[in-house]
């Protein structure tokens, strides 16, 4: 073997070496890039999930809001409130046009009594100088 075919050999090594190289370093930096992209796309996905469980959240009490908006109860005391009273017994109309039932008018059920109240009346302040009122009496 002669000296010189050991150095060419050596000569032609070179290039592949630092192809080798250049590649390894290339994909260690793509893989460095697409690692940083996965993890800001995990954050951005960490932190959409919390907004979602945020709206959520929001959702189902704005929907227990509206549920008791909706109770028999809660819309009895609202029509009460407006002054609607409960309708009396319908009247239904046949296909043929003849009415089955006798209707009957919504009535209002007798207000409540008020209740006694143990309060004292308010007593008159008087000035000086001015006659005492004379007592109330309740009316008939």
């Amino acid at each position: 073997m002669s000296p010189l075919r050991g150095r060419g050999a050596t000569a032609a090594r070179t290039p592949f070496v630092i192809l080798v190289v250049t590649l390894l370093a290339g994909g260690l930096i793509s893989l460095l890039l697409l690692n940083a992209a996965v993890n800001q796309d995990s954050f951005q996905l960490n932190k959409l999930e919390k907004e979602t469980t945020g709206y959520t959240d929001e959702q189902q009490q704005l929907q227990q809001e509206v549920d008791q908006y909706g109770a028999p109860g809660t819309l009895e005391r609202k029509a009460r409130e407006l002054g609607m009273v409960p309708g009396g017994n319908p009247a239904f109309l046949d296909p043929g046009g003849s009415v089955r039932g006798t209707p009957e008018r919504a009535t209002a059920p007798p207000a409540p009594k008020p209740s006694a109240t143990l309060t004292p009346p308010p007593t008159p302040t008087t000035s000086p100088g001015t006659p005492p009122a004379a007592p109330m009496t309740p009316g008939r």
